[in-house]
């Protein structure tokens, strides 16, 4: 579209642009609101592309997502991810395509959770219970212990969505934050499955929208941990699992997946697919 030059009334093409961005930054965050914000930002589309130089058309269509997603029209706000997803990689915006991978992961996780809900039965009981527990996980008093205790365990689930359920839900409290710390680093020696546990709830959420390898460095300014996050496909059903923890020099040295832990150094994981357990194994010692 170019240079934004035309004039309607007494108002040029860019400063109607400029007043209906400010309009729809301070409508507040009720259903009749929001549905006011989609059909600003559907206007901003019609008079802006790519190629506008003085706006960025990836801030309207990620705006318009995150009505839309409030909305709960998830189809809706995934397309303008994806819209927003594909010029930001076209761009080279490194920055902003991790960010729209991770609201675009998001996003599909809130969907699978309502389409759930939306079916009952005792799978969307069992989720409307484990966000009733997750109001304990902010306090520190013994309520908290017990929500994480279950919690913890449901990471074990035999069903897929419960288990990517527990890990969302642990992931965020500080409280509970802190706790996964403390039962990774103390059940390394003694329960190595138990820590690799809290370790994936860790490197799931530091990994979200990003497939590659968390090296030392951020592990330990995210989490005062000396390790590092791999990905590594399930030995039984090849799904990509991410955020595994492992040492330090882990990603530095070839590793591989093996039904068992014959090796130089071996760590449990358990497949957020399958639900079954496979070994991340070296040949050479990384630690």
């Amino acid at each position: 579209m170019g240079l934004l030059t035309n004039v309607v009334g007494n108002e040029t093409q860019e400063e109607k642009i400029n007043r209906l961005w400010e309009s729809a930054k301070k409508l507040d965050w009720s259903d009749a609101e929001r549905q006011k914000a989609v059909g600003i930002y559907t206007e901003l589309l019609g008079m802006i592309d790519e190629s506008t130089p003085s706006f960025n058309v990836c801030a309207i269509f990620r705006n318009r997502g995150i009505s839309y997603r409030h909305l709960k029209n998830y189809d809706a706000a995934l397309q303008d991810f994806a819209r927003e997803l594909e010029i930001a990689r076209r761009r080279d915006d490194q920055m902003r395509v991790m960010e729209c991978q991770k609201i675009t992961e998001e996003t599909q996780e809130q969907k699978r959770k309502a389409e759930i809900e939306a079916g009952g039965g005792e799978k969307a009981a069992k989720l409307r219970a484990m966000a009733d527990l997750e109001m304990n996980l902010w306090g520190n008093t013994p309520d908290a212990g017990r929500a994480f205790e279950s919690l913890f365990a449901d990471l074990e689930n035999e069903d897929a969505d419960v288990r990517a359920e527990a890990s969302r839900l642990l992931a965020d409290p500080p409280k509970s934050a802190q706790r996964l710390i403390a039962v990774f680093e103390e059940c390394r020696e003694t329960n190595p499955y138990r820590s690799q546990l809290a370790g994936r709830v860790l490197g799931r959420k530091i990994t979200k929208g990003m497939d590659h390898t968390i090296h030392s460095q951020i592990a330990r300014m995210m989490y005062g941990l000396n390790i590092s996050f791999i990905p590594c496909g399930c030995v039984h059903c090849g799904f990509f699992n991410k955020g595994i923890a492992a040492p330090p020099n882990g990603p530095m040295m070839a590793y591989y997946h093996q039904v068992d832990d014959k090796g130089a150094y071996a760590i449990p994981v358990l497949c957020d697919r399958c639900g079954k357990k496979f070994f991340v194994v070296w040949d050479s010692n990384p630690l």
